[in-house]
């Protein structure tokens, strides 16, 4: 076996140049470089005890108020280590992706008949479970909108769209917290008459002019302050119609602090799908009725995944936020999916490209397609309560998989496109992955004629790549693939869902994954080239420590370098997406960037400065430096990034329990 050590982790302040080396005689080696001296040893360990440190690394780092938040600031005495987390815009998911592996845990720990390792996996579960469920609830409009995060009043609060709860009048509301994205934002404007007259009215009874002659048609923000003396003059209120549950409450000290919330608002479709991922895991495997919350927990868990959906099918396929309007991400339409065609590129003999809308149809399909399908078997739990929206469900997902005329490209410029089209032929979509990406590329590379009429030459669409979509796509799968390979695996919809599968799979096998590895598998139980030693190799390499150091790989003899290797997830050097630093192979996780699964594992190096772009287009790697390290305090992740794909492998039998 073969470790490079090198940069912050290993050496001492990341001076690479070594000027000393001693062995230890026991799997160790002394280093010294001109900055100090460090120890590297290697010890015999299993990967349940690197679990168990993952375990207790997060609940040290990562919780806040049961999310586990990611990138995480944190200082170190010893080898005792402190987080300070904040909110985080993809808390749900993230805390959603630790909360399944929690569940995993809880189901291998009873398959094992370990009474205690099944106890604190179901208290972690529950508890991670709870966090991601209080986003479903917490803005208390009980109408399935889903919060991004939420804060403690006294907290911290970024930039944002952000509700408090207040009286009002005698009546109790959400209120728009005054920030810049509040007054400023086009995505939030105000279409309600009633509330764009109120608006306006405030601001002329408090300036004693006109909205419009001072907005123009901007439109109504959700804060709108006086332009004389700054005073804010009008406030969005979302009127609010059930309380918190108590069992989530409890999370930020029952609800006597529930005027203490502010929650952030301008959901984006990662937050529902974690959130519909956590709901079918926590009612189908974790609220079983072995805790004493559990029924109660499990019936939540419908009700939330029932609103949820209903909300998105019955409001043009997207989630509506207090504007009315829908949020700037979370929409799954038909008008969001219509390949926005451009027409005006100049490479000649490539064809028209198009935009982000189409390109990123093909997971927002996945997703839907899971969100309904995730509500019809939950639904079916409690037919007494949910029965004619299980109907409403069950017409949805028929018309998810029925063919569309133009079998799916909705283009915007197709006579039969319509919003009559919601809904229909989204598996369709589903299965043009590969050839989505390729078509985004002509757009992507117009400003590079010659590189651009190579890849159409060589029909490289892997440029086009998204990896955080690769993630997002696992996680909507993961529970769709299990209901339909429940109900029936020899069906026609598991087969055409192998088939999506193995295009994504086309990119996803050359990551060394596991989490993907283990999906794959589960997708294909039968097979026997899931490379199952890779993942297990995958998890002995992740480093203990989760820390954000800086890396930098591009000088490697082992490893070569490829230009424009990825255009979505590349490194940025002056502004440009020049400098694309990719190896052409997944270095062992220990020796390159920490990453959540939703970024490039490819990448040569970060956390550096003084990078400068040679000959107008590639990075004079010579110069790089690495950022400036403090070992007494840092940034890292989560625990999340193995213990998901480990419990997970644990739980289906595809990883060994270690002795």
């Amino acid at each position: 076996m073969r470790n490079t050590w090198q940069a912050p982790r290993y050496l001492y302040g990341g001076d690479d140049q070594v000027s000393g080396l001693y062995a230890d005689g026991d799997h160790g080696v002394w280093v010294r470089n001109g900055k100090g001296i460090v120890h590297i040893r290697m010890t015999m360990r299993s990967l349940k005890d690197k679990a168990d440190t993952y375990e207790q690394w997060t609940k040290a780092v990562n919780d806040r108020y049961g999310m586990i938040g990611e990138d995480v600031a944190f200082t170190r005495s010893g080898r005792t280590y402190t987080g300070s987390p904040t909110t985080n815009d993809n808390d749900g998911l993230w805390t959603s992706e630790y909360a399944i592996g929690e569940i995993y845990r809880y189901l291998t720990a009873k398959q094992l008949g370990d009474a205690d390792e099944t106890a604190a996996a179901k208290a972690d579960a529950t508890r991670a479970a709870k966090a991601v469920m209080l986003l479903a609830q917490v803005s208390g409009r009980g109408d399935g909108f889903i919060a991004r995060s939420y804060i403690m009043e006294g907290n911290a609060q970024p930039n944002g769209f952000w509700f408090k709860k207040e009286s009002v009048n005698g009546a109790v509301y959400g209120i728009a917290v005054d920030t810049s994205d509040a007054q400023k934002k086009d995505e939030l404007e105000i279409t309600d008459p009633a509330l764009v007259a109120e608006a306006k009215a405030a601001y002329l009874a408090a300036t004693g002019r006109a909205y419009d002659a001072d907005y123009g048609d901007k439109g109504i923000f959700p804060v709108i302050k006086s332009k004389s003396d700054g005073s804010v003059v009008w406030r969005l209120k979302s009127p609010i119609v059930e309380e918190v549950d108590p069992a989530l409450a409890e999370l930020y000290g029952g609800n006597q602090n529930d005027y203490k919330v502010i929650y952030k608002a301008d959901t984006s479709s990662d937050e529902v799908n974690g959130q519909m991922a956590l709901l079918y895991f926590a009612a189908n495997y974790l609220f079983d009725g072995t805790g004493a919350e559990d029924d109660h927990l499990k019936a939540l868990a419908i009700k939330f995944a029932d609103r949820i959906v209903k909300g998105i099918v019955t409001h043009g396929f997207a989630m509506i936020d207090a504007t009315g309007n829908p949020t700037t991400w979370a929409r799954w339409n038909a008008t969001y999916f219509a390949p926005q065609i451009d027409y005006t590129l100049n490479t000649e003999g490539v064809p028209p490209g198009e935009y982000e809308g189409g390109y990123e149809s093909d997971v927002n399909a996945d997703e839907i397609v899971s969100f309904v399908k995730t509500a019809i078997h939950l639904t079916s739990l409690d037919p007494a309560n949910y029965g004619a929206d299980n109907a409403l469900f069950q017409e949805v997902y028929r018309k998810l998989w029925e063919p569309r005329a133009d079998c799916g490209s909705y283009d915007n410029n197709d006579a039969s496109y319509s919003d009559a089209t919601n809904g229909i032929g989204y598996v369709d979509i589903m299965k043009q992955y590969i050839e989505r990406k390729k078509n985004v590329l002509s757009s992507d590379f117009d400003d590079y004629p010659d590189i651009n009429s190579a890849i159409h030459a060589s029909g490289n669409w892997r440029l086009a790549v998204n990896f955080s979509d690769e993630n997002l796509f696992a996680m909507a799968y993961l529970p769709l693939i299990d209901i339909e390979m429940n109900e029936d695996p020899n069906s026609d919809r598991v087969k055409t869902l192998r088939e999506v599968f193995d295009q994504w799979w086309a990119n996803m096998k050359d990551e060394q994954n596991p989490f993907y590895i283990y999906l794959y598998q589960k997708t294909y139980p039968e097979r026997t080239d899931a490379q199952l030693d890779t993942a297990a190799w995958a998890l002995s390499r992740m480093p203990q420590y989760p820390i954000n150091f800086p890396v930098n790989n591009s000088m490697r003899a082992d490893a070569l370098l490829v230009q424009y290797f990825n255009y979505r997830d590349y490194t940025k050097i002056s502004g440009d997406r020049k400098g694309v630093v990719s190896t052409n192979r997944p270095l062992p996780p220990d020796e390159r960037q920490v990453h959540k699964f939703n970024s490039s594992p490819f990448a040569a190096f970060t956390n550096y400065t003084n990078a400068t772009v040679l000959n107008n287009d590639y990075v004079d790697y010579t110069k790089v430096q690495y950022n400036p390290v403090s070992y007494a305090s840092g940034s890292a992740l989560s625990g999340t990034w193995f213990l998901l794909p480990y419990w997970m492998g644990r739980y289906y039998g595809m990883l060994e329990q270690q002795q």
